[in-house]
């Protein structure tokens, strides 16, 4: 992270990010989610940043359209890497509604590429594997 002020260069080191608590308006009703950035290590003073959700749609938004390879993919990864947001994702490309139908084109495109299914092997209409039953749903045989 880099931060400059009138020319002068504040702090020049790694970033560290982390939630913080909501921004609560004086309504009581509506919140708002933020995160902290500040310098990882540093011996300045301490610097920080407060971005909130809207802060963090245009970084992101910015970060994917970015012409440089590298930013893009580091968008990605941090997708990749959360099987949560993943699936989130890859459910929404599945059954994206009419409104998006360029997404729907794209997914339909993509599964149309997958390697043809070997007839030796039994086909499964699922895209997932089939995880066990958790231990509470499972009977045991008698």
């Amino acid at each position: 992270m880099q931060l400059k002020t009138a020319g002068r260069l504040g702090v020049d080191g790694p970033a560290a990010a982390e939630p913080i608590e909501d921004l609560l308006y004086h309504d009581y009703y509506s919140q708002t989610p933020r995160i902290r950035l500040a310098a990882a290590d540093s011996s300045e003073p301490a610097t920080e940043i407060i971005l909130d959700h809207n802060d963090m749609l245009q970084l992101v938004a910015c970060a994917i359209r970015h012409p440089s390879l590298n930013m893009r993919q580091s968008v990605l990864t941090a997708i990749w890497n959360d099987p949560g947001t993943f699936r989130e994702i890859f459910r929404f490309g599945l059954g994206a509604p009419e409104a998006y139908a360029d997404i729907r084109k794209v997914v339909a495109e993509e599964l149309g590429q997958r390697p043809a299914a070997d007839p030796a092997k039994p086909a499964d209409k699922t895209l997932l594997p089939k995880l066990p039953l958790p231990p509470h749903l499972r009977r045991e045989k008698e």
